[in-house]
Order: C-alpha cells, then sequence, then structure tokens
C-alpha cells in the first residue's frame, strides 16, 4: 500500500542520487583536473558508468519503496544508490581542490577524500539483501539473526578501511582526515583495502552462500522463480567480477578502467532483477532467459574452439602458400557456420529439457499430438485427445471445445 512517507522517502532517496551523481559529472566537465591513480582505477568514463549504476539502484528501490514500503529492501536499495552516486561527487571535488594547488584546497580534497570514505559502509548493504530477499526477512527466525551478525561484522569490516591512518583507503595519495582507528599497514603493507575484503569476502561469503541455499531449499515455487531472477544477476556480475580480477593478476597492477565498467554495467542487473523479482513483473520469463544464455553461451564457445583449432591446423599445414592464413580463416567461417544451426537445435533442446522443463514438456506433448492427429478419423476420439493435449501443455482451470456445423 501506497503511503505519504514512502513518498517522501523514495523522491528524497532519488534525488540525492541524481543530484549527487549528475553533480559529480559537472564538477568534472567545469573542472576537468587530472584524475588521480585510485584504488580501483577509476576514469572519467567509469564514473559515468558508476552514475547510472547508483542512480539505478536508487531509481528501482524508489518504486519498491512506494510499492512495497512494508519491506525493508527498498530503502536499503536507495541507500546504496545514494552512496555510489555521492561517491562521484566526491571524487570529482577531490580532483578539482587538488588541481587548485594551493593550501585551501589540499584541505577541500582531504575532506571531500574523507567523506569518499565515510561512503564505503553504505555499499555493505549490498551483501546483506541476500539475507532478506524477497521477504525482507531471514527464511527462519535463526537465519535473520545470521543475516545481522553478518551485516554488523561486514561494517566493522568497513570501518577498520575509513579509520585507517594514512591515506583515504579509495583515494591513495589523499590524506585521511579521520585516520585513528588501529593501524594495519604493518600487517597488509601500504595499501590494505585489497587485504582487508579478502580476509572479509574469506569469513563472510560462505555464510551468504549457506543463506541463499537455504532459502531456495524451502521457498515455494513463486518464491523459487524471485530467488532465480536475483541470483541470475549475481552470477552475471560474479562472472564480470572474476574477469576483473584476472585481468589484476595478468597486469600485476590496480584494476584498469574498461575491467571497471564492465563489472560496473554488470552489477546495474542486479537491481532490475530485485525489482523484477518483488514486483513479479514476467516473473517466469526466467526459465527461458537461463535457457538461452547457457545454450548460446555453450555453442559459442564449442564454435570458438572450432574456429582456433581450424585456423592453427591449416595455418600450419598452408604456411608453405602466402594466402595460407586467409583461407584458414575463410574455411574457419564456412565450417562454424555449417555446425552453428544444428549444433543450436540440439544444445537448447537439452538445455530447455534442464533449465525450462515446463515450456519443453508443453512442446514435446504438443508434437506428439500432432504426430497422432495424422491417424485419427474419428470425431469423438479426436475431441479426447485434444482435450487431453489442452490439459496436459498449458493445465487450464476449465477446457471447452465447439464445433461449428458446416452445411454441405
Amino acid at each position: 500500500m501506497m503511503s505519504a512517507r514512502s513518498t517522501v522517502v523514495a523522491s528524497i532517496g532519488l534525488a540525492i542520487a541524481v543530484v549527487g551523481g549528475v553533480g559529480g559529472l559537472l564538477v568534472r566537465l567545469v573542472w576537468p583536473a587530472p584524475m588521480l591513480p585510485t584504488t580501483f582505477g577509476a576514469g572519467p568514463i567509469a564514473l559515468i558508468v558508476i552514475t547510472w549504476v547508483g542512480i539505478t539502484w536508487s531509481a528501482v528501490g524508489a518504486l519498491l519503496e512506494v510499492r512495497r514500503p512494508d519491506l525493508p529492501i527498498g530503502r536499503l536499495m536507495i541507500l546504496v544508490g545514494c552512496g555510489l552516486a555521492l561517491s562521484v561527487l566526491t571524487v570529482a571535488v577531490t580532483f578539482a581542490a587538488l588541481a587548485a594547488r594551493s593550501a585551501a584546497g589540499d584541505q577541500v580534497a582531504s575532506i571531500s577524500g574523507g567523506l569518499t570514505g565515510l561512503l564505503t559502509p553504505i555499499l555493505v548493504f549490498v551483501f546483506y539483501l541476500p539475507f532478506i530477499f524477497p521477504t525482507g526477512r531471514g527464511q527462519t527466525a535463526r537465519w535473520d539473526a545470521i543475516g545481522r551478525i553478518f551485516l554488523a561484522v561486514a561494517m566493522l569490516f568497513a570501518g577498520l578501511l575509513v579509520l585507517q591512518p594514512g591515506d583515504v583507503h579509495l583515494l591513495p595519495g589523499i590524506p585521511n582526515p579521520i585516520g585513528f582507528g588501529p593501524d594495519l599497514r604493518p600487517v597488509f603493507g601500504e595499501v590494505v583495502t585489497g587485504a582487508v575484503d579478502a580476509v572479509a569476502v574469506a569469513l563472510l561469503a560462505p555464510l551468504l552462500i549457506l543463506s541463499v541455499a537455504s532459502r531456495y531449499r524451502l521457498a515455494g515455487p513463486i518464491e523459487r522463480q524471485q530467488l532465480k531472477w536475483f541470483l541470475s544477476g549475481i552470477a552475471l556480475t560474479f562472472v564480470a567480477g572474476t574477469i576483473m580480477f584476472v585481468a589484476v593478476v595478468f597486469t600485476g597492477g590496480p584494476i584498469g578502467e574498461a575491467p571497471l565498467i564492465v563489472f560496473s554495467l554488470a552489477a546495474m542487473t542486479v537491481p532490475l532483477a530485485i525489482g523484477i523479482g518483488i514486483l513479479r513483473y514476467r516473473l517466469f520469463d526466467i526459465d527461458r532467459i537461463v535457457s538461452r544464455s547457457i545454450a548460446y553461451g555453450t555453442v559459442t564457445a564449442i564454435l570458438a574452439v572450432v574456429f582456433g583449432s581450424i585456423i592453427v591446423v591449416l595455418s600450419t599445414a598452408l604456411s608453405t602458400y602466402a594466402q595460407g592464413q586467409t583461407i584458414a580463416v575463410a574455411a574457419s567461417t564456412l565450417a562454424a557456420f555449417a555446425i552453428f544451426q544444428p549444433l543450436l537445435r540440439r544444445v537448447r533442446r537439452n538445455v530447455d529439457r534442464r533449465f525450462d522443463r515446463a515450456r519443453y514438456d508443453a512442446e514435446q506433448t504438443v508434437a506428439k499430438f500432432s504426430d497422432r492427429l495424422r491417424d485419427d478419423i474419428d470425431l469423438g476420439d479426436l475431441r479426447s485427445d485434444l482435450d487431453a493435449t489442452i490439459r496436459d501443455a498449458i493445465s487450464p482451470r476449465s477446457v471447452g471445445i465447439w464445433l461449428r456445423e458446416t452445411r454441405r
């Protein structure tokens, strides 16, 4: 039920996110100061993407707050979106203040950098959402208590980063104006963010996974569909995060802007999935989306292997010819095109059988009826067979068959 209070909360939250994100981009446009290295390698394009991510979180959260004010999920999403969007503003102000090269500018940069660090604990709510999605609380009283403990411990880790002496943990080179906590640099080195995050993930991730698995096991049909949407967004974000991690390992430096952009775009699917799951808009389409994603992903991987293998083999065999590489590419393209459709049909059929069972069963039922229809000559048997087929395929509440009389 919509209430005046929820409408006010939603409007203010969305306004803060829009003003923060757009304000940060305007600061960058008016004062295009050089961007200093950041912990996560954010660049100009990454800031734009992060702004949209923050606005998306707040917008979906505002919609849920208006439509479902009984759930805390919308309010938490608004907080997350505001934290992301406002961080764009504080980062932009920090860079602009440093570019002034004055004592006052350095002081402003230190304050705005400290505010950027203070926004970190807000993002912890992202990891608390799996404990309360989609009902707004844990699946049992025990899991509800475990979720609150998880949130408290995660906030503790975030607080360690915020109060870390030395530089702001997100902005190396900017002195932390509130750095009076325990100094972790003798243990983890100068840049403690990655080490603290790794420890937090190792301690808390198993609890999060067990919570989602337990909820899925206890859930009914509707709640399982909601969880599938949520888990699909998380899975896509996890894949993007893995790509980002691999890029860091291979480059041996901070996260580049391109992997960060890919990760941010993937993270934008999580609030959208939460909104679809809670509002139940096209809820049961997730089975088809998952099955098609797996099917096309599998076919793409197989074709890539075939394409690459043929290129290597033919390039080696035809290395004496000037156009050996060209022939290899042409042959690989023709081979991949020839096997694409048969392979796609087979993979889709197998995936549908496992992940989109209802649709697969319905198609199989209709196909079998079509085969029997060729041999049915008795009108009564045909009507009974049609009735049974419709009930098996779409399970309607009632079935009626009307036969129109025709004059010879």
